[in-house]
């Protein structure tokens, strides 16, 4: 199954399916912020310490899941759906 493809105009890789078989992490941090989120809206972020200084839930010394049980819900009608794909896995709009 092709989850997305390489955009060498834009030098990125676009994900065109959310259905990867792993998350797919992006990394965003500076000096002393740090956060990583993943294709499926799971992911966490720290100040200065993951362990010690954590802005989000996230089970330090636990194997290392794409979920940190905190999602928007939105219901359209009979439709019940969230941004980031999980947990519903509404399919997404084209």
């Amino acid at each position: 199954m092709k989850f997305g493809h390489f955009d060498d105009v834009n030098k990125e890789y676009v994900i065109t399916s959310p259905r990867t078989p792993l998350p797919w992490i992006n990394y965003l941090g500076c000096e002393d912020f740090f956060s990583l989120k993943s294709n499926t809206c799971g992911g966490y972020s720290f100040y200065k310490d993951a362990k010690l200084l954590r802005l989000t839930r996230y089970r330090y010394n636990n194997v290392p899941l794409d979920s940190n049980g905190l999602y928007y819900f939105i219901k359209d009608g009979d439709t019940v759906w969230n941004p980031g794909w999980m947990p519903t896995k509404t399919e997404l709009d084209d």
